[in-house]
């Protein structure tokens, strides 16, 4: 009975050692660190709670903070991190097992200033010091079920533009052991700036392999605006970006590499300068099956743009869009000048780059597939203010559509259309060998595209301006071994050139195009030319589009040499027939000449012969560009010290005046100082004012409207047969341009 009493006497005091040890030590234990944290650490370091449980071999800190040296501002800190294990059966087996780490809101803040840290100096306490040469036995560890949750990391660095921050960071291990060498981890992460970041990697440092599995969502691209802004002038950059990322690789074998995601972007889109869009695209998707090094294959399932729309501006000095917006650095090395784009290597972007060059660097494959490759509903807005008139041209509707592409196979395939500024249409088939870009077929044709659109080139190359005209074209071209053989075919319905301007390009050679396409049009108003084009792309003299320009030339010259001969087999017809479409007037005028009494006695020969029907004529003038040229007009008036009306001898000065001769800058320079840098038109409407503009337009398309009532009246329509009104969308789109009418004819109420 005494031994047991004995034997139950002990264990009661051996508990009471462990239960005063549980409660009182932790306690003391927080006391001693937070008193000699600063002279250990130099930082100061607060706890709220030690748990050193020996029932439940449970330990844990909680409440833990550490701030940065001599401040307030928290380098590290945790609510809570507990763990479970058997020290008792470590110190005997020299096996240390610990099981249920639980980290809970972890917060660290990094900093790094070049090659420097926040942490720097603790990594190099006891540095100094003689190393321990002292043998010692292998010591064995396992650490199962790890878990962290609500994390939060904070870098700030000076090669970043402004600090990273990640929260909610949630990591798991299964298990990191002594006796093994590979680990597996599960991560989760929000980003502060917009976007979430899931997926894990593995790391085995016995085979030298790594892997990782991430999915990014929602990642906000205006965080990397700063980025941007090294290389352009830009002023926002949007949209999402989204990857699906699966990555193995050996850092001590480069032919291990293999890659395989998916990479999504919506609602991109650039600005410069006050908000001017540069670029957008509505989606884009790039799916990469395979990107193998072993086997030296690399494999696109998929790659698709959607509403990919961008602006392209050009200026008589020759900069354009892209060279005024990037921010480009000339350096000169001897006799040469090269220009790069401005940008530290630290700049995320230029690392991007750096990256994806060297892999290319590394990686050259033999076998490349891209089973599909889509862009829908592109647009481009092109404007040349390099002739005095503006030109203005946009492609819309844009698709361009491919076939599978491969080495394995014979051929690809690619079809394009697109609509040509609001009423054309382009079609397009383009095939090519992927093994051989020298052999190649090609097959185009354009419909409907309305050549009056391209006046202000005609105009300032040409130096006629194009008053009418529909344009079609058919062409095939085949390169095979570099040889090239192309049919083109062009139609012109109703080409029509105004008479030669004053104003024009000094350098260009002046056909009489006026003359020539009067002469090349067949008794229904249209011409047809054949223009085939053969060569060797191999010479690197051989330039095709020379080719076409002197068979042009050519044609017109000889056409405006030999009229007797050219029209001599035509029979019948009237060469100067028109089009009812539409009745146009030349800017500024409201006459009626023979050009706008054509199409208005087809339209009254209609009229009449159709007593059921009436017609709308709907204005088409683009009232900014007449506002802009009356604009001119009055400047050059008033430089001219000339007043209304004006004889014959006052309009010839007017109108051979150049808006950029460089007195009359210089008085518009007096008029508009405001206004210097901006198109001289724009210049000429700041300097009258835009509403006196405005009103003097509105003036003369009255005066247009009372001139074709009285000449239809004359031809006996009745007033209530015809109405002026404003067009909609699907009227107007492709005919607002020079001052006129489009006539829509439709049964009568």
């Amino acid at each position: 009975m005494k031994k047991y009493r004995r034997l139950l006497w002990v264990t009661g005091v051996a508990l009471l050692l462990l239960a005063t040890t549980a409660f009182f030590l932790p306690f003391l234990l927080k006391r001693y660190i937070e008193k000699h944290s600063v002279e250990w650490i130099g930082r100061r370091v607060t706890i709220d709670r030690i748990v050193l449980n020996p029932f439940t071999f449970t330990y844990a800190v909680k409440g833990f903070t550490c701030y940065e040296p001599g401040s307030e501002e928290v380098f590290v800190s945790w609510r809570n991190i507990a763990v479970k294990s058997d020290l008792i059966d470590g110190f005997r087996n020299n096996h240390w097992r610990f099981r249920k780490l639980r980290i809970a809101d972890p917060y660290v803040h990094i900093v790094q200033q070049g090659d420097r840290f926040n942490f720097s100096d603790l990594l190099e306490m006891g540095s100094d010091g003689p190393a321990d040469t002292t043998a010692t036995e292998p010591v064995q560890f396992s650490l199962e079920d790890i878990g962290l949750s609500g994390g939060r990391i904070v870098y700030a660095s000076d090669i970043l533009k402004a600090p990273v921050a990640i929260s909610g960071l949630q990591a798991t291990c299964n298990r990191i052991t002594s006796e093994s060498a590979r680990m597996d981890f599960d991560l989760g992460l929000s980003i502060d700036g917009g976007g979430r970041l899931d997926g894990g990697f593995e790391i085995d440092t016995e085979r030298s392999l790594y892997a990782i599995r991430a999915e990014l969502k929602q990642f906000a691209l205006a965080q990397l605006l700063p980025y941007l802004q090294d290389f352009m002038h830009a002023s926002a950059l949007q949209g999402q970006l989204g990857l699906r990322l699966d990555l193995a690789d050996s850092w001590a074998d480069t032919s291990a590499l293999a890659v395989s995601g998916n990479l999504t972007l919506d609602g991109f889109g650039i600005t410069y300068g006050e908000g001017a869009p540069l670029i957008a695209m509505r989606q884009g998707q790039v799916v990469l099956d395979t990107l193998n090094a072993r086997t030296q294959s690399f494999k696109v399932s998929r790659m698709a743009i959607d509403g990919l729309a961008t602006r392209f501006q050009q200026w008589p000095d020759g900069s354009n869009t892209w060279t005024k917006v990037l921010k480009l650095d000339s350096t000169a090395t001897g006799d040469s000048t090269t220009t790069v784009l401005a940008a530290a290597p630290s700049n995320i972007f230029v690392m991007l780059a750096d990256y994806i060059r060297m892999l290319g660097q590394e990686f050259v494959a033999n076998q490349y597939t891209a089973d599909s490759l889509l862009l829908t509903d592109g647009a481009v807005e092109f404007e040349d203010f390099t002739p005095e008139k503006p030109f203005r041209y946009t492609l819309d509707r844009m698709d361009i559509r491919s076939s599978r592409i491969t080495t394995s196979a014979g051929t690809a395939d690619f079809s394009a259309s697109a609509r040509l500024n609001q009423r054309g249409m382009l079609t397009s088939i383009f095939r090519f060998d992927p093994k051989d870009f020298h052999n190649v077929a090609a097959s185009m044709e354009v419909k409907d595209l309305s050549l009056p659109d391209l006046d202000a080139y005609s105009r300032w190359y040409a130096a006629h301006p194009i008053t009418s005209g529909l344009l079609a074209y058919q062409g095939t071209t085949t390169i095979q071994s570099g040889k090239l053989d192309s049919q083109n075919h062009l139609a012109a319905d109703n080409l029509r050139f105004g008479k030669k301007v004053t104003v024009h390009d000094t350098g260009i050679y002046i056909l009489p195009l006026r003359l020539g396409a009067a002469l090349l049009r067949d008794v229904n108003g249209r011409i047809d030319l054949d223009i085939p084009v053969t060569g060797d792309l191999n010479d690197p003299q051989f330039k095709p589009w020379p080719i076409v320009w002197k068979v042009l030339k050519n044609l017109v010259v000889k056409a405006a040499a030999a009229p007797v001969k050219l029209v001599g087999g035509l029979v019948g017809g009237q060469e100067e027939d028109g089009s009812v479409e539409e009745v146009r007037f030349a800017p500024l005028s409201a006459a009626l000449g023979k050009e706008q009494q054509r199409p208005l006695g087809a339209l009254a020969s209609l009229l009449k012969g159709k007593p059921e029907l009436g017609a709308a004529l709907v204005s088409v003038t683009d009232v900014q560009e007449q506002a802009g040229e009356w604009a001119a007009k009055q400047m050059k008036m008033a430089f001219l010290g000339l007043a209304a009306p004006l004889t014959r001898e006052d309009s010839l000065r007017v109108d051979g005046l150049s808006l950029r001769d460089s007195s009359f800058t210089t008085f518009l320079n007096g008029r508009a100082p405001g206004s210097a840098g901006r198109p001289e038109r724009q210049r000429c409407l700041a300097a009258v004012g835009p509403e006196a503009a405005l009103q003097a337009v509105g003036a003369l398309e009255q005066q247009r409207q009372d001139a074709v009532r009285q000449y239809l009246a004359k031809a006996g329509i009745a007033p209530g047969r015809i109405a002026f009104r404003k067009g909609n969308e699907e009227e107007l789109a492709g005919f607002i341009g020079a001052p006129g009418f489009r006539f829509v004819v439709d049964v009568g109420e």
